[in-house]
């Protein structure tokens, strides 16, 4: 462990706890352990840990025997009675989140079933699929009964300080529009972390908790931007509850909080002269609902282009019968070589799957993939009924926002059409909306040649009822898309999860259809990545009034569409193809509810008239714009 702050730290190889060389004795670090069945506490200085006797909060007495600290298992360095944590205690995450600063604090509780030690594993909740995160940050341990104490005397009481990762189910907190769940989310077994060690005698104002994942440094950040300050919190908070010895107040936590991905993480919250917590989160990789492989799945994917031909691939190769109804050159080839699939890491898939014209053709299904652009939905299902027994499922999976946006949507605008998507009606008629599942594709691919798909990036595809019931039927989908090396999740809001990759479509694809450059070109370009921001500001300002809750900064947006690439967007791809434009589902109905909610959005408007010429003229000229070296 680490002596007086600013004293010379090395690591203990073995444990991961910091000890200090300096000598010093200011500092003490307080352990919990377990030997032999017998559970004890003493202090620990290097690898030597001093037994004592009696009570760690009241007139604790050395005894003459030491243990090596090899030789115990570590616990949790006390027994709270509550766990009290902060959020939103941060000045810089405040003005990350864009969110005021509290004037008092903000907390919740963490129930004790949750606590876990240093070098125990965090596990996932076998019930939930979504995201789990870690945050990093101080810990104050209480010392002595305390309530109604001012700020002056709350360090009386203050026993020490520790480390925390206040591991979080972050998908639940969101979960119910009428009630955020941060007990439910952070309270799950093994979900509240903390330790190794309790450190007295030491001022935390001018340290830094810093966390890492994985041997990458992911948090980074002081404990002087507190809002609240420890003295200051344990004085607000002993006037709404008595603190007891032992409770531990989990001070919030900063900029950097991200999800653990892999099926094993090292988790490491280090702060100087408290040490370092450490722990590895396991999980099923991927998680899957039922026991096993799922049944085969009838799937047809109506449209074998770049999303749709990479969906059946995968399908197809994890043994369901996968059928793809497409036309022309793409659909001959497909037929005669099957459908190829080049992975971005150079493997090739090859599927060999029943290749048709028609919805008559393919028969019936369990379900539909309709993977054409939006503004061929209306052609497609003129026939879909040949495909649909009473249990087929219809999943979407264009670009934008879909034409059932409000059907099963439960608000204000609850069953409104959307004309931008559906001037005709043929799409509300033809689909009952209780065969949809909405699906938001994250992948980036492009059609390479005729039957070849060529892989860029991601493979995540969310899911999600209509009306955000986990039905059965959407657990079954998010298997089966996890039998196929894919990513999915099952969603209770996938209206925003579509919002958050709209987002990102409705100015990266028309501006980079208008000036022929890449993702990452747009975004390294400050004039187009201001034009970006200034969009997806006013678009944000829409899906607000519509009750839709973004879960990432509009600048982590900007930044993660710097990270695909030189990657050519859909829109641009179409131009240099002369294909016709997905302006309405991109763009027009972005401005379609602006209209409906009174928001707004001229710089929305602006490109939008710029890109919807362009379709025009393209379509009127029967060719596609490609630039090309000059001569």
């Amino acid at each position: 462990m680490a002596g007086e702050r600013g004293g010379n730290l090395h690591p203990m190889p073995r444990h991961g706890l910091f000890v200090s060389s300096s000598g010093e004795a200011k500092v003490a670090h307080w352990i919990r352990f377990e030997r032999q069945g017998q559970t004890a506490f003493g202090t620990l200085e290097g690898e030597t840990i001093t037994v004592h006797d009696g009570d760690m909060f009241e007139g604790p007495r050395p005894t003459a025997e030491t243990v090596p600290l090899a030789d115990v298992k570590v616990l949790t360095p006390c027994v709270p009675s509550k766990m009290i944590c902060l959020w939103n205690n941060f000045h810089a995450l405040a003005e990350r989140l864009n969110v005021p600063e509290p004037p008092e604090p903000l907390y919740f509780l963490k129930s004790p079933s949750a606590f876990l030690a240093h070098g125990e594993t965090i596990r996932r909740p076998k019930a939930y699929s979504g995201n789990v995160v870690y945050e990093g940050e101080l810990g104050i341990v209480i010392g002595r009964r305390c309530s109604n104490v001012g700020e002056d005397e709350a360090g009386d009481y203050i026993f020490g300080y520790t480390c925390i990762n206040d591991v979080t189910a972050a998908d639940i907190i969101p979960k119910d529009p009428t009630f955020a769940q941060w007990a439910r989310a952070k309270s799950y077994d093994t979900f509240g972390v903390f330790g190794p060690v309790i450190a007295t005698g030491l001022d935390p104002s001018g340290l830094s908790v810093r966390t890492v994942l994985d041997g990458k440094e992911r948090q980074n950040y002081p404990v002087g931007d507190m809002i609240f300050q420890p003295h200051r919190l344990v004085s607000l908070l002993s006037r709404d509850m008595t603190l007891l010895p032992g409770d531990v107040v989990a001070c919030g936590t900063s900029i950097g909080v991200g999800a653990m991905r892999g099926a094993s993480n090292a988790i490491e919250v280090s702060i100087e002269g408290i040490g370092t917590l450490r722990n590895d989160f396991v999980q099923q990789v991927p998680f899957r609902y039922a026991e096993g492989d799922p049944e085969p799945m009838r799937v047809c994917v109506v449209g074998a282009g770049a999303i749709g031909g990479l969906m059946a691939t995968r399908l197809a190769g994890a043994g369901h019968p996968v059928t793809v109804i497409d036309q022309g050159a793409h659909l001959a080839a497909i037929r005669d070589n099957g459908l190829k699939l080049i992975w971005h890491d150079g493997i090739e898939h090859t599927a060999r799957v029943k290749a048709v014209e028609s919805a008559a053709e393919a028969g019936p299904q369990d379900l539909v993939i309709l993977a054409v652009k939006a503004h061929f939905l209306d052609q497609v299902v003129r026939e879909i009924d040949a495909m649909l027994e009473p249990a087929t499922m219809i999943m979407t999976v264009q670009n934008g926002l879909p034409w059932w946006y409000f059907q099963k949507h439960g608000g204000r605008h609850d069953g409104e059409k959307l004309k931008s998507l559906d001037p005709s009606g043929i799409l509300s008629r033809n689909i009952d909306p209780d065969r949809v599942i909405g699906c938001v594709v994250y992948p980036a691919a492009h059609v390479a040649a005729p039957g070849v798909i060529h892989h860029a990036e991601g493979d995540r595809f969310p899911i999600g009822e209509l009306d955000g019931r986990e039905t059965e039927r959407a657990k079954r989908v998010h298997d089966v898309l996890v039998s196929a090396g894919l990513k999915s999740r099952v969603l209770a809001d996938i209206r925003s999860e579509i919002w958050l990759k709209a987002w990102g479509n409705l100015c990266f694809n028309p501006i980079s259809a208008l000036t022929h450059a890449t993702l990452v070109e747009i975004c390294q370009f400050a004039e187009t990545r201001a034009l970006a921001a200034d969009m997806m500001r006013e678009a944000q300002n829409v899906a607000e009034k519509l009750g839709i809750k973004f879960r990432h900064t509009i600048e982590k947006r900007i930044e993660g569409a710097e990270g695909v690439g030189a990657h050519k967007t859909s829109m641009l791809q179409d131009v240099e193809l002369g294909r016709s434009l997905e302006t309405e589902a991109l763009v027009g109905s972005i401005l379609e509810l602006a209209k409906l909610t009174e928001t707004p959005a001229p710089s929305i408007q602006a490109v939008y008239a710029c890109v919807k010429l362009l379709n025009k003229v393209m379509v009127a000229e029967g060719g596609g714009v490609r630039l090309s070296k000059a001569a």
